[in-house]
C-alpha cells in the first residue's frame, strides 16, 4: 500500500517515474514499480499500475527495463589525495605506506589538485553517489564544495582532519575548532580526529565535543592495522618509531588500553554519532563495545585489500546489529572511487553475506551513519535522488546480486532521473 500526503501547495509538476524494478531499500523491491515526486520530495512509492490510477494528472516518465535505486552513500573518502592515483604501491607495511604517502604528497604540483578533484567528483557522481563524507587536511575540497560557482552534487560533510595535536598545543587546537564556517544544511563543515595514534586523548575529546555542538557526526580511523594495535596495546612497533622519527612524543598519543575501541570508550566519544572507519582488527569485546554505544562502522574493503591490512569481522558486526556503511577511502589506497566496486569487493571477501545486506550498507547504512535526512532510501519524504540503471529483465532473486556483483564490472547505461539543483534548496 502507498500513501500520498501533500500538505502544501503544488510548486512543481507532479512526476511519476516508472521502471521494471524499483528498490526502495526501506521496503522490498517492486517489480513494475513507480516513484512519485512532487515539491522536490518523494511523495509515494508503489506498484506502477496503482500509482498511475491514483495520479492521473502526473507527468509519466517510463525508464523501461531499468532499476531505480536511491543515491549511494560514500561514508569515507579523501578527495584531496586524488592526484596520488597510481603513485603508491602496497608495501607490505602499513607504516611504510604512510611514509610513502607523506613523501608523495610533497611532490604534487599545485595545478594537479584541481584537475584530479574535478575528475574525482565526476566519477563519484557518475557512479551513483548522492551522499559523501570527505576528510582532508587542507581546505581544498571545502572551498570547492562551498564555492558559489561550483555545482557540488553531494549532500554530506567535509571533515577537517586533525593530526598531531600534542598536549602542549591544546589551546591552539581549541582556537582552531572555534573557527566559524557557514553550513548550508546539505554539505556541512565538521572535524575529525585522524586516529588514536596521531591525536592526543584530550584532543580527541575536544574534537568530538565540537562536532556535537555543530550537530554533526564524528569520524575517526580505528583499528586499521596490526601496527596500530601494537602501538596501543604494547607501546612499541613501527608507529611508535615513526612518531619519534617525526619529532613527536609517542606518550602524547598513548593511554594504556586493551584496544583502540576500548580507548575510545574510555574517552567517552563513542555514541550514535560516531563513525569508526575500518575496524579491521577488532575482537568480540570491541564488537560488544561498538554495539552498546550504537556507533557506526564504515568499511573500506578495496583500500584494506590494497594495503594488505586484513578483513574486518563483518558478519559478527552485523550479527551484533551494528550499523554498517561503506567508503572508498582515497586514490592513494584504491584505484577506483566506486561504491559499486566496494560492494562487489565486500561480497567477494565475505561470501556468506547476503547481497541485500551489502546494498543496504551502501545506501541506508551510510545515510544513518552520517545522519543524512531523506537519503539512502526511497519513501515518502525522501529526496528525489533516483539513480536509474538500464539493466534488461531481471528477477527478484537476482536483483541484489546484479546490483552488488555485476554493475561495477558491466558498467551499464545509468543516469540521474532528477538533477541535484532541483532539490538542494529544499534539503536540510
Amino acid at each position: 500500500m502507498f500513501e500520498i500526503q501533500f500538505g502544501f501547495k503544488q510548486l512543481s509538476p507532479l512526476q511519476l517515474h516508472v521502471a521494471r524494478w524499483v528498490v526502495p531499500v526501506s521496503a522490498p523491491p517492486l517489480e513494475r514499480g513507480a516513484v512519485a515526486i512532487f515539491g522536490n520530495k518523494v511523495v509515494a512509492v508503489g506498484p506502477a499500475n496503482e500509482l498511475r490510477a491514483a495520479l492521473i494528472d502526473a507527468e509519466q516518465i517510463d525508464h523501461g527495463d531499468a532499476v531505480i535505486i536511491p543515491g549511494l552513500i560514500n561514508c569515507h573518502s579523501h578527495l584531496e589525495l586524488s592526484p596520488l592515483k597510481w603513485r603508491l604501491s602496497p608495501s607490505g607495511s602499513f607504516t611504510a605506506w604512510i611514509c610513502n604517502l607523506i613523501k608523495a604528497r610533497e611532490n604534487i604540483e599545485p595545478h594537479e589538485y584541481e584537475k584530479a578533484l574535478e575528475e574525482a567528483v565526476k566519477t563519484l557522481h557518475g557512479n551513483g553517489v548522492a551522499g559523501l563524507a570527505d576528510t582532508g587536511n587542507t581546505s581544498l575540497v571545502w572551498e570547492k564544495a562551498s564555492s558559489e560557482s561550483s555545482l557540488w552534487p553531494f549532500a554530506g560533510i567535509h571533515f577537517k582532519e586533525i593530526l598531531h595535536p600534542e598536549k602542549g598545543r591544546m589551546e591552539e587546537l581549541i582556537r582552531d575548532l572555534r573557527m566559524g564556517y557557514e553550513n548550508n544544511g546539505w554539505f556541512n563543515f565538521g572535524y575529525s580526529a585522524h586516529s588514536v595514534y596521531t591525536v592526543a586523548p584530550k584532543a580527541i575529546q575536544a574534537i568530538k565535543m565540537r562536532d556535537d555542538q555543530l550537530n554533526l557526526p564524528f569520524s575517526i580511523h580505528v583499528a586499521e592495522s596490526k601496527e596500530e594495535i601494537e602501538f596501543v596495546r604494547d607501546s612499541k612497533g613501527p608507529i611508535y618509531e615513526l612518531l619519534i622519527e617525526k619529532g613527536r612524543n609517542p606518550e602524547d598519543f598513548k593511554m594504556d588500553s586493551y584496544s583502540p575501541v576500548k580507548l575510545l570508550k574510555e574517552l567517552n566519544v563513542l555514541d550514535g554519532r560516531t563513525i569508526c572507519v575500518h575496524c579491521v582488527h577488532i575482537d568480540e569485546h570491541d564488537i560488544e563495545i561498538l554495539a552498546s554505544s550504537k556507533a557506526s562502522v564504515c568499511l573500506c574493503p578495496r583500500s584494506n585489500m590494497f594495503l594488505g591490512v586484513g578483513t574486518p569481522p563483518v558478519e559478527k558486526l552485523i550479527e551484533a546489529n551494528i550499523n554498517i556503511a561503506l567508503g572508498t577511502d582515497s586514490l592513494a589506497s584504491n584505484d577506483r572511487l566506486s561504491i559499486f566496486a566496494e560492494m562487489a569487493s565486500l561480497a567477494r571477501q565475505c561470501p556468506s553475506l547476503d547481497t541485500a545486506t551489502i546494498f543496504k550498507a551502501a545506501t541506508k547504512g551510510g545515510a544513518a551513519a552520517l545522519h543524512l535526512k531523506g537519503l539512502g532510501s526511497l519513501e515518502h519524504g525522501s529526496a528525489p535522488l533516483l539513480y536509474v540503471i538500464k539493466s534488461g529483465p531481471l528477477n527478484s532473486k537476482d536483483l541484489f546480486d546484479y546490483l552488488v556483483l555485476e554493475v561495477a564490472e558491466s558498467l551499464p547505461e545509468s543516469y540521474w532521473a532528477v538533477e541535484e539543483t532541483d532539490w538542494m534548496e529544499s534539503y536540510g
